[in-house]
């Protein structure tokens, strides 16, 4: 094997130039490409700019020896089939030379029968430490992919076996929120229904009144659950089109403003940027609704909200909505956009505990991002980003 795949290249050192020239003329006669030099310097800095495949050394020579040469030569190439020439012929100078790297060595004088076999077997040694050096190298790489593939196969499974959990618990949760407003509905029917348990026409209007307030938060449960599986399956709909901000936010304003009024919590409004969003209208309103529905909920009394709209880039918005209410810690924000949790505020507010995790998924499949900040004690700032329709920014700075 050859560096460029044509003549065996031969790099050949020897203090005697008349001898390093026979050598050269004599080896390019049985096809061998050769370069002598008369010193381990000139061939050293030949060696760094050009591959080589055998070095042929002399032993003894001024500045640098056989030995040196060699050791530099291989630091150099690793590759490098070098041998050494040598007239001493003894055991020493042998044990020298492969001390040094040296795969072999021929006693001079020497007649070109018998070194051709030494540079055969150096050019196949070298063929076999590059054909050895590769399939290290495979194996390396072959045992870098399976280890990296092992690491896959963990975080699929761990992801697997955690999806399985959120799985198990959403359905007891599930289960636990239909039977809530199921027994509440059966057991005033019952009443009704009941010949033994007297009750007051009053009565009656009360009871017909909580089976119909239960009926009612039965059925947005129930939609919501449908509306989330639709969402996780990508079974859901989407109509996206170019939707003016400003009319969405004008829309979500009247609808919360009765129940604002009802709750004493005053509405600011910051929307002054006229672009246009690609969105779904329908459910981008039913996303503005639940943040500033939930803003309004989990308020203080007397307190405000407010929404706000500003440009992040050239491509997306931003759409803030800032309540005044207790804030959430640290444990509450990493668990609020789970299904089902209500953060403990179950007893203070009605409400199903899908409405965040429903959200999220809504606005992630209008390829937007949601978000959330909050200090304990000061309030929360839920925030939705939205890619802008084309030309969006460039209109309203016209305008």
């Amino acid at each position: 094997m050859t560096v460029d795949g044509n003549q065996p290249r031969i790099l050949i050192v020897d203090d005697q130039a008349a001898h390093m020239g026979a050598l050269c003329d004599i080896l390019r006669q049985y096809k061998y490409d050769t370069v002598g030099f008369a010193s381990g310097e000139a061939a050293l800095s030949r060696l760094r700019k050009e591959r080589f495949d055998i070095l042929l050394a002399d032993l003894n020579m001024p500045g640098i020896d056989g030995i040196a040469l060699v050791e530099e030569a291989r630091a150099i190439d690793g590759d490098l089939a070098c041998i050494i020439m040598t007239g001493e012929g003894s055991i020493a100078s042998a044990v020298r030379a492969m001390q040094s790297g040296a795969l072999d060595y021929i006693v001079k004088p020497f007649k070109p029968s018998a070194l051709l076999p030494t540079l055969a077997r150096a050019l196949a040694t070298r063929a076999l430490r590059q054909h050895n050096a590769e399939l290290e190298h495979q194996l390396h790489q072959h045992v870098e992919e399976l280890a990296a593939a092992n690491r896959d196969l963990d975080l699929a499974r761990a992801e697997a076996e955690r999806a399985n959990t959120e799985k198990s618990h959403f359905l007891s949760n599930m289960s636990h929120e239909l039977r809530t407003p199921l027994n509440g509905i059966l057991g005033f029917a019952q009443i009704l229904a009941s010949d033994s348990l007297p009750a007051t026409p009053e009565e009656k209007r009360k009871f017909a009144g909580h089976i119909v307030q239960s009926g009612k938060h039965l059925l947005k449960l129930i939609n919501e659950i449908l509306d989330l599986a639709k969402v996780e399956a990508g079974k859901i709909i989407l109509a996206m089109e170019s939707v003016p901000l400003a009319g969405v936010v004008q829309e979500c304003h009247m609808m919360v403003t009765p129940q604002a009024e009802g709750r004493g919590i005053s509405l600011d409004f910051r929307c002054n940027i006229g672009v246009n969003v690609f969105a779904d209208k329908t459910r981008l309103v039913q996303v503005l609704i639940n943040l500033l529905s939930n803003a309004i909920k989990y308020n203080r009394e007397r307190g405000k909200v407010v929404l706000d709209c500003r440009l992040v880039n050239a491509e997306r918005v931003r759409v803030s909505v800032q309540d005044t209410g207790p804030g959430l810690d640290r444990e509450q924000l990493q668990a609020i956009f789970q299904p089902f949790n209500r953060l403990g505020r179950e007893d203070a507010e009605e409400g199903t505990g899908l409405g965040l995790t429903l959200t999220k998924r809504v606005v992630e499949a209008m390829r937007g991002t949601i978000g959330v900040e909050s200090v304990p004690g000061q309030g929360s700032t839920f925030w939705v980003e939205l890619g802008l329709h084309s030309n969006s920014v460039a209109e309203a700075e016209h305008a």
